[in-house]
């Protein structure tokens, strides 16, 4: 029975594993912010990883973000500041393609320092 219990416990981790993409050392070569507040980040290669099926192949180097939130700004400002300064960016998506519906939604990311 413990046994059995385990199986299902392992076979449910496995199955709620989500597919995320992320870049490490990416150099930002485009950043759009929308008129609805909706943006991206383009990054200079494609996300690595697992990108989420919902990623069209087009934006496969791309991440959303909202800038009507305040996550969304400090997106905004880190991906800019990276580009104006020639930083390269390390950041991961949250496997959900939910703002654009073609490319993954940005969930954390920083500054590399090399």
């Amino acid at each position: 029975m413990k046994l059995l219990a385990t199986l299902v416990t392992l076979l449910s981790i496995s199955l709620n594993t989500a597919a995320f993409g992320g870049i490490d050392n990416g150099v930002v070569i485009e950043v759009r912010v929308d008129k609805s507040g909706l943006g991206y980040v383009a990054f200079g290669s494609p996300l690595t990883s697992q990108p989420p099926t919902c990623t069209q192949a087009g934006y496969a180097n791309a991440l959303a973000f909202n800038t009507n939130e305040a996550g969304g700004r400090a997106i905004l400002s880190i991906v800019l500041a990276a580009q104006a300064s020639g930083k390269k960016i390390n950041a991961r998506g949250t496997g959900t393609c939910s703002l654009y519906g073609v490319m993954e939604d940005w969930n954390w990311g920083l500054i590399a320092n090399p």
